[in-house]
This record gives structure tokens, C-alpha cells and sequence, in this order.
């Protein structure tokens, strides 16, 4: 039986109040400043509006400990996240639509809130978090974060960069001294990079994926952020001269981001460096054996690493050379053909984290010899796999197959016995995620939980069964003590609606600390 729920601690309770304080207040001024527009003129309701803003911002940073600004930003942001919805909903209600002018105001009064937010003490803004609505004001705050150690600008506005957006970028960095960590795919351009060399001398990790502004004009202000330890610039204009440029000029640089041509990146380092190169991650696609070679050469301290696409037969066990090799990431390859099976016996040891994605020759015995191949694997993810059967001989000893694995995604197409294979024999799994193209019914959870109680087992997702029913969950919750998210259950086929209710009630009722809210969709 799931435990049961545990009193919230005093801090958040006091951080939820904050939501509910900022919804308050933003009701509470709604009218006047509204009415003001009405009355007075907009440049009246600016000013009382700036005004609120910023008695708010006072009265939220005012008595807050330092460590604390960050989660109160968040609950601020979050209410105003709820008004905003719930205005919208109010508008559409036909008996309590709102006039045009009157919404848009009101609109207004909320969104621009999120600008008492803005703190010198902010250290981490995620922007991307937040509605489009939201965004444009956060973006226009920057300049006020002068503190901000982490910055998630996510898309920024999607490709549609105007030069407000720029340089809006660009007045907050120029303050940002103690940035380490920026986040701006798509809208990136030389400029910002050049301020953000200029100004954010601690920057360690750098995003600007897709930024197709971003040319070999920013190579010069790259290699002088030496504390670089994370750059990703794939789907940028970054030619292979400027690629080879940077791999030489940052000492610290450990994870390089996917590069479409890592192949000729790496032959071009090699002419002009004899020492190996110090990453520790690298994403790459199309190599052959010569340039797998050349990898292994000069990357020879790789922990992580993720191959894509691979057009011929190709030699993956050549990747055994790697000795520290923890994750892997393989996909559009064969499991037998491109060696992959032989790469595992190699190196298979030093491996916790294995990702499959459209890997073909997959059946209940390339997953037998994974288990044993690996022992040590903790995290393992199927992903557009066609997983055979292939029926295992009955003298095969399979007890502690999987002993060290507590993370399962199997979003592919398999049968019954290769879910029964994958957990019958993972007693210390934490963490299960099936697809809907895996099948899945009563009987197998109840041949898996009579092998394997998974009584470590805290978070169980399963998109779809035609099949599964309370049978199922009922045998979860006497086997499963640790279970804290049972999700996907309105998707459950074996399951009505009736049922589903008398469910919620008795999770309520009992106090039992059970997510069963559904996060997925078919």
C-alpha cells in the first residue's frame, strides 16, 4: 500500500501562501487601475499601475531570505500564469462575457505584474517556463537582473526575432557579470554572443541552437570565454573552420552538442593538435570506421556519447576503446550487423545508461545479452524499436539480469514476454514508462509482481492497454509500498469510469500519497 501523505513543511506552505497573496492582490487593484483607464486616460493607468508593481515588488522581497527569491519568483510567476487563464475562460463564458476594452485591460493589469519579479538578486530565470503573454514581459526585465546566474530564454520568440528582442538580450547581459549558464536557441545572433563574451567572463555553459545568426564572426569572442565547459551551437551558421577553432582554443570545453560534421571537425583538430582533446560528451552522426577511429583517438576520455543515422554497415565496437564509456545513445542502427552486440561485451561494464532508438535485430535475446553484458546499468530507454520475441531456453539463468536497473522506457513495439523479460528480473526498478504500442495486460503484471514484488518500484506510467484493469492496479498497490505515480489510468481500457472515481475517492479518503493525474496522451 502506497504511504500516506506527510504534513508540508512551514516553507512551503509560507511560498504557496505567496501565490495566493499575489492573486489577492492583483484582484484587489484590478478595478481601480482598470477604472482609471476608463476615466483618467492611459497615462493615468500607467502610473498606477507602475506604482502597484512596484509596491508589490517591495512587499515581496522586502522580508524574504536570499534563498528563497528564486522559489517566490516562481509563485508569483505561477499565479499570474492561473489569472491569465482564468481571465480567458472568463471571457468566453457567453453570461459573463467581458467587453473588449475591459479584457484587454484587465489583461494588462496581470500580465505586467510579472514585472515585479525582477530583482538584482534573482540567480535563476527560466523564461521558457512561461506563456508567450508572459515571456515578452519577462524579456523586458533583464536589464534589472544583474545578479542572475542562470538564464533559460528558451526559443525566444520561436524565429520571429525582431530587433526588440535583441535588444532586449542585449541590455540584460551587459549586466549579467556573474551569467553562468545561458539558454537561447533559435534567436542567438553575433551580437549577443559578442556582449556575452564581453560581459559574462564566468559563463560555463552556452545554448544557442538553431541560431542561424550565429556565424564564424563569433569564433573570436567564444574562445575567449576559457571557462566554457558546454557549448552547443548545432543548426547554427558555425563553419567546420570555426568548429576546429574552438576545440582548440577551450581548455575546459567537456561537451560539445550534436555536430553534423563531426567527421571532418575531427580530421581537421587532428592536422593541427598531436594531445587528445578533453571532452568528456559528444553527438554525432554518419561517422564511419576511419572517423570512429579518429574519435577514439581524440576523444579518448568520452563518458557520453550519442551516434544517429549510420547510412552503411558499419564497426560500432571500435567505441570499446573507450574506457570511460558510461552512456550511450545509439539509433538507426542494427544490433548484430553494426556490432553493437560486441561493442556491450567490450565495454559493456563501465555502461549505466543505454538509449536505443529505431535499433533493429532486437528480440529477447540481444535483451538477455544486455542484461548480462551489463551489470551495472541503471537507466535504460527503447525508443521506435521493433522488439522481436525469441524464446529463451529454460536452462538460462536469468535471476539477477537487470539487478542494477531503476529506470525502464519502453516506447516501442513489443510483446507481453519482453515486458515480462525487462521486469520479471529488475528488482530494484524505481521508475517505468511503457508505450501504447507495447503490450501489456492483467496476467503479465500479475507474472511479473508474483517473480518481482518491485517493492521499490515509485513511479509507473503506461500509456494505453486495451486490457489493464483494477486487477492490476489493486496488486500494484498491496505489492508496491514506495508507488507515488500511477498514471495514464484514464487510458486503461479494463478500467470505467465508475470505477476510476471510486478510485480518486479512496486515494482521497485514505490520504495516500498517489499522483494518478494524467501527463500523457496516446
Amino acid at each position: 500500500m502506497p504511504q500516506k501523505k506527510q504534513p508540508m513543511a512551514l516553507e512551503s506552505l509560507a511560498l504557496g501562501a505567496v501565490r495566493t497573496w499575489t492573486k489577492m492582490v492583483a484582484t484587489h487593484i484590478m478595478d481601480p487601475v482598470c477604472d482609471a483607464l476608463q476615466q483618467q486616460g492611459v497615462h493615468q493607468f500607467a502610473t498606477l499601475l507602475s506604482t502597484a508593481i512596484l509596491t508589490i515588488n517591495e512587499a515581496l522581497y522586502a522580508s524574504v531570505p536570499w534563498y528563497l527569491i528564486d522559489s517566490v519568483a516562481v509563485q508569483v510567476l505561477s499565479s499570474i500564469d492561473e489569472l491569465v487563464q482564468e481571465t480567458r475562460t472568463e471571457s468566453t463564458e457567453s453570461e459573463h462575457r467581458l467587453h473588449m476594452q475591459l479584457y484587454m485591460a484587465r489583461l494588462k493589469v496581470i500580465v505586467s505584474l510579472s514585472e515585479a519579479v525582477a530583482h538584482p538578486q534573482l540567480r535563476t530565470l527560466d523564461v521558457s517556463r512561461w506563456p508567450k503573454i508572459i515571456r515578452h514581459v519577462l524579456n523586458g526585465t533583464l536589464f534589472k537582473l544583474s545578479g542572475l546566474e542562470k538564464l533559460d530564454l528558451g526559443g525566444g520568440s520561436s524565429g520571429w526575432g525582431t530587433s526588440e528582442a535583441e535588444k532586449n538580450v542585449l541590455s540584460g547581459v551587459v549586466a549579467m557579470h556573474n551569467l553562468t549558464s545561458l539558454y537561447l536557441c533559435l534567436d542567438c545572433t553575433d551580437n549577443i554572443l559578442a556582449a556575452v563574451a564581453a560581459n559574462c567572463h564566468r559563463l560555463q555553459f552556452l545554448d544557442v541552437t538553431s541560431s542561424r545568426s550565429v556565424t564564424d564572426r563569433s569564433i573570436p569572442g567564444l574562445c575567449s570565454c576559457t571557462s566554457l565547459k558546454t557549448l552547443k551551437l548545432h543548426r547554427t551558421s558555425i563553419t567546420t573552420k570555426g568548429y576546429k577553432t574552438l576545440l582548440l582554443s577551450l581548455p575546459e570545453l567537456r561537451e560539445f552538442g550534436r555536430c553534423d560534421v563531426l567527421g571532418d571537425v575531427l580530421e581537421s583538430v587532428a592536422k593541427n593538435r598531436k594531445t587528445p582533446l578533453g571532452l568528456h560528451s559528444l553527438e554525432g552522426r554518419d561517422l564511419g570506421d576511419t572517423e570512429m577511429r579518429l574519435l577514439t583517438l581524440m576523444c579518448p576520455f568520452l563518458s557520453r556519447i550519442t551516434l544517429s543515422h549510420f547510412e552503411k554497415v558499419c564497426d560500432l565496437s571500435l567505441l570499446g576503446q573507450l574506457e570511460r564509456l558510461s552512456e550511450l545513445k545509439l539509433s538507426s542502427c542494427d544490433f548484430y550487423s553494426d556490432k553493437v552486440f560486441r561493442l556491450l561485451e567490450l565495454r559493456g561494464s563501465t555502461i549505466t545508461q543505454l538509449h536505443l532508438e529505431d535499433v533493429n535485430e532486437l528480440d529477447n535475446h540481444a535483451l538477455f545479452a544486455i542484461g548480462r553484458q551489463c551489470p551495472n546499468l541503471n537507466n535504460f530507454e527503447l525508443h521506435h524499436c521493433e522488439l522481436g520475441e525469441g524464446v529463451l531456453s529454460p536452462y538460462i539463468k536469468t535471476d539477477d539480469l537487470f539487478e542494477s536497473l531503476q529506470r525502464l522506457v519502453c516506447i516501442s513495439d513489443g510483446s507481453s514476454s519482453t515486458v515480462e523479460l525487462l521486469l520479471c528480473y529488475s528488482p530494484n526498478i524505481r521508475s517505468v514508462q511503457l508505450g501504447s504500442s507495447t503490450e501489456v495486460y492483467d496476467r503479465t503484471f500479475s507474472t511479473i509482481l508474483n517473480h518481482n514484488p518491485m517493492r521499490f518500484l515509485e513511479e509507473l506510467r503506461i500509456h494505453y492497454s486495451y486490457d489493464l484493469s483494477m486487477r492490476t492496479v489493486r496488486k500494484l498497490m498491496d505489492s508496491c509500498g514506495n508507488l507515488r505515480v500511477l498514471s495514464e489510468l484514464e487510458y486503461w481500457d479494463g478500467i470505467t469510469e465508475a470505477e476510476l472515481k471510486e478510485f480518486h475517492h479512496h486515494i482521497r479518503t485514505n490520504n495516500l500519497e498517489l499522483d494518478i493525474t494524467p501527463t500523457l496522451s496516446r
